[in-house]
């Protein structure tokens, strides 16, 4: 589980960042921008950070406009890869509930890398590397090993977030296009970003752990959320590409 990507109460307040914030009923949506003027102030890779904010009635009722949302921002994160050949990795422990996002979204998009005869579609390919508690392996190793095989042109890599801002709580889907580091409380872990691989790397997040006085929560609906917010993105995402 990740730190939030960005703290996006704090930027708000500060209005240092803030390019664009659509606002609908239940739901919003917000572009941050970090550029080599600001990086280093803020401590934050450059780059460009999505926030869909929503309601849990409306995490509900209009998950299809949610969708749309995030297939904005995945198609302007995509528009320079096209055909992709995506790997799309499942962050996390499938054993535990609140940290299982990853694995429950890869498990529902499409597989196609290993088609040789049609040639008009993306060869998507899904990789869920587990943690290292189980493998002993870490996940950053396991990733190389497969993007050398492969040789993707993107990578989507999809996870859940620990928060330490209660409100960003099973509230809001984040998207950046900065990387992330799988298995970040394994401290030999590297973040894997665009410089990693040398090719783009798109992570998706939901902050389902609340991180207080050193201890993480979850709750009760978490699997709930998971449910929903695994449909929104691995439907994105299927339909990106399909």
């Amino acid at each position: 589980m990740k730190k939030v990507f960005i703290d996006s109460s704090k930027i708000i307040k500060d209005n240092l960042l803030k390019i664009d914030e659509v606002n609908h009923h239940g739901y919003s949506i917000t572009h941050f921008k970090v550029n080599e003027t600001n990086e280093k102030l803020l401590k934050r890779i450059k780059g460009d950070y999505y926030t869909i904010n929503f309601d849990y009635v409306s995490l509900q009722k209009k998950s299809k406009q949610i969708k749309k949302e995030l297939m904005k921002i995945l198609n302007n994160l995509f528009k320079n890869e096209n055909p992709p050949k995506p790997l799309i990795i499942g962050l996390g422990n499938s054993s535990i509930t609140c940290d299982s996002l990853g694995v429950n979204v890869t498990n529902k998009v499409m597989a196609t890398n290993h088609f040789n005869d049609f040639l008009n579609i993306p060869k998507v390919a899904l990789f869920n590397p587990e943690v290292t508690e189980k493998t002993g392996i870490s996940s950053f190793s396991l990733i190389e090993m497969v993007v050398k095989k492969l040789k993707p042109t993107v990578i989507v890599m999809i996870d859940t977030l620990a928060t330490n801002n209660e409100n960003n709580l099973n509230n809001c889907i984040e998207i950046n296009n900065t990387g992330i580091i799988p298995g970040s409380a394994i401290k030999e872990n590297k973040k894997i970003d665009a410089k990693t691989f040398n090719i783009p790397v798109i992570a998706i997040g939901v902050p389902l752990v609340l991180e207080f006085n050193k201890n993480l929560y979850t709750t009760p609906n978490v699997a709930n959320i998971i449910e929903i917010t695994s449909n929104i993105i691995s439907s994105a995402l299927n339909d990106l590409f399909f």
